[in-house]
């Protein structure tokens, strides 16, 4: 509850709305300080409105963190003495009114406190639509802010917070999607309405206000108050006191984000533990949980699924075959399906030199796809598989076509999605978006993956080491054959070897192995068929890697995602797989590196 000189207020009621009515300040109840997450808010419907914490099915809310902001990226709050008419329908907007005060977003550096009124400047408004209903969204600053004098509009938010009003909107879009609600609506195609239009808004409210509290309108909304003589709710000072005996003063206690919900993973993936989980159901599902995008490239996930199906069933039906002629039709098949899906802006095949441009009969999409069509080894059928990693385009949105610049020099941080295509004694599909491994079973009775393994750890440490004899016998590297030779000479107590070696001349019959099993895969070169495509290869399996809790290096310590394509045909050593048994690798390296340097560094001394 709210007091004045020791008496009891309605902080909607009975704090003016204008601090300074000529200047065009206004006063703000804060709600919810910035950074944190309960979900704070003036309780309309009960006598002098305190501010109190919305409970649903008996638990206190908190509002989910929007990626990568921790809690409301503002101090939000409330202007009293305003009200958004739900019985009007705004005239460009052609919605109703929400019933609650005007919100407002106070964007000052000030971490500010809940209850706290706060003298601010209107600089513009967003109009969101929140099921049908008006939910003006009015950025303000306080005036007290170092940054205040020179922002007076909504141009100058622009120029002095630089991504600020693309992130309001983005929050507001998504913040509601993990509670399983669609996104938020906007009026005015999202963009923000200068201050001119927001002090339009906030007299009609404070309009509306007044009709409600005058009792010309009727509606569920406690308008009791102690200041508002010509009010018939008002009361006076022992009435007001009568109201707060019984309860307990001040607020509830803002208990940390996690300190009070379950883990975000544990919980928004709970319900994936159904059978018949598809990889469609499954990727889209996700994203859900991290709204920051669409649902474009949870469908690409799918159209890359659907390529591998046949892919997996050509296999199947031709055989061992020629090998090119497999190669051929998988190039195909990912081409045809990916450039027609709509949702890409190039394709990256580690089998040509130069992209694959989209067709001009396809919709230009916002993704680039960099992938290994098929990964063959010797003649066996169970040494084949389909690698692929998803980029968000680096050119412009909108109809023009991508092309290597949207691939090149960037790093393997960048990517967005990654994942391969198994094909065994039964075909797997493998895939991260970057929130944990998830791997599936072609069920051929359905025609659908179906979920296996949800959040899928690599063993910290494995008994596996990978390593091509033929490469093995060119490095130069003496760390690389140093580790070998201890893989292969250690034993337990009862003399027994403790590494097993597993070499299959296939890339990803190896790593499928590595990824479920634990240990080392290495491809240390120096020749091409004993390196990594860097684009196709090596920058999926490594985000695969170390989504899953493992490493992925090129040499010492240097990651493969901290790596960027120069040319679309870049091969790279790769040391892949459990992070203690590439940790000790990096340390043997490391020594090496050490050795050398002395050596050097001897050598460069004058003779005495």
């Amino acid at each position: 509850f709210f007091e004045k000189n020791g008496n009891p207020i309605s902080p909607v009621h009975d704090i003016p709305l204008f601090a300074d009515e000529e200047k065009g300040i206004l006063n703000m109840v804060v709600e919810i300080p910035k950074w944190t997450n309960a979900k704070l808010e003036l309780a309309v419907a009960e006598k002098l409105n305190p501010i109190k914490q919305d409970v649903k099915g008996g638990k206190p809310r908190f509002v989910n963190n929007v990626y990568p902001y921790k809690g409301y990226i503002w101090n939000y709050g409330a202007f009293p003495q305003t009200w958004e008419d739900p019985t009007k329908v705004h005239s460009e907007t052609g919605a109703i009114g929400d019933s609650d005060p005007l919100d407002c977003c106070e964007i000052g550096s000030e971490v500010a406190q809940c209850g706290q009124i706060k003298q601010v400047k209107p600089l513009g408004v967003l109009g969101m639509i929140d099921q049908g209903e008006m939910d003006w969204k009015v950025l303000a600053i306080d005036v007290n802010d170092p940054l205040a004098s020179q922002i007076n509009d909504i141009e100058d938010l622009q120029h002095l917070f630089p991504g600020l009003l693309h992130a309001t909107f983005s929050w507001f879009r998504t913040y509601k999607v993990p509670d399983g609600k669609t996104e938020n609506l906007f009026a005015f195609r999202g963009e923000a309405r200068n201050r001119e239009y927001a002090m339009d808004i906030v007299l009609e409210s404070y309009q509306s206000w007044q009709d409600l509290v005058s009792g010309k309108i009727k509606y569920k909304f406690d308008c009791s108050n102690t200041t508002l003589d010509w009010s018939p709710m008002v009361m006076t000072i022992e009435t007001a006191g009568k109201v707060l005996e019984g309860t307990v003063p001040g607020l509830p206690e803002m208990e940390g984000y996690n300190q009070t919900e379950q883990t975000y993973m544990e919980d928004s993936l709970e319900f994936m533990e159904t059978p018949l989980m598809t990889v469609k159901r499954h990727a889209v599902t996700l994203q859900r949980q991290f709204p920051h995008g669409t649902n474009e490239l949870s469908l690409l996930i799918s159209e890359i699924g659907t390529a591998t199906k046949c892919i997996g069933g050509h296999i199947r039906d031709h055989g061992p075959g020629p090998l090119q002629d497999l190669i051929d039709f998988a190039e195909a098949q990912m081409f045809r399906t990916l450039s027609s899906s709509g949702l890409v802006c190039v394709l990256v095949s580690s089998r040509q030199e130069k992209p694959l441009p989209v067709p001009d009969i396809s919709c230009i999409g916002n993704y680039v796809v960099a992938y290994n069509p098929l990964v063959v080894g010797d003649c066996s059928t169970l040494s084949m598989g389909t690698i692929f990693g998803i980029y968000y385009r680096k050119s412009p949105t909108g109809k023009q076509r991508g092309d290597s610049s949207d691939v090149l020099q960037r790093t393997g941080y960048e990517q967005v999605a990654a994942g391969y295509c198994y094909y065994g004694s039964s075909t797997m599909l493998v895939y991260t978006m970057g929130f944990g491994v998830h791997t599936f079973t072609f069920d051929p009775f359905s025609g659908h993956y179906i979920l296996n393994t949800q959040q899928l750890r690599i063993p910290k440490h494995g008994k596996i080491y990978s390593v091509s004899n033929s490469a093995l016998s060119k490095v130069m590297s003496q760390a690389v054959h140093d580790f070998v030779k201890k893989m292969a000479e250690s034993r337990d107590a009862s003399g027994m070897p403790v590494h097993q070696f597993r070499y299959e001349h296939s890339l990803i019959e190896n790593f499928h192995r590595i990824l479920h099993y634990g240990g080392i895969l290495m491809m240390p070169g120096p020749k091409d068929e004993n390196l990594a495509h860097f684009l196709g290869e090596a920058a999926p399996l490594a985000f695969l890697t170390e989504q899953a809790g493992g490493r992925a290096i090129v040499a010492s310590k240097r990651p493969v995602l901290g790596l960027s394509a120069w040319t679309l045909t870049m091969r790279v050593p790769v040391f892949i797989g459990s992070s203690i048994d590439v940790d000790e690798l990096c340390k043997l390296m490391e020594q090496e590196r050490g050795n050398i340097k002395s050596s050097s560094s001897g050598a460069l001394k004058p003779q005495s």
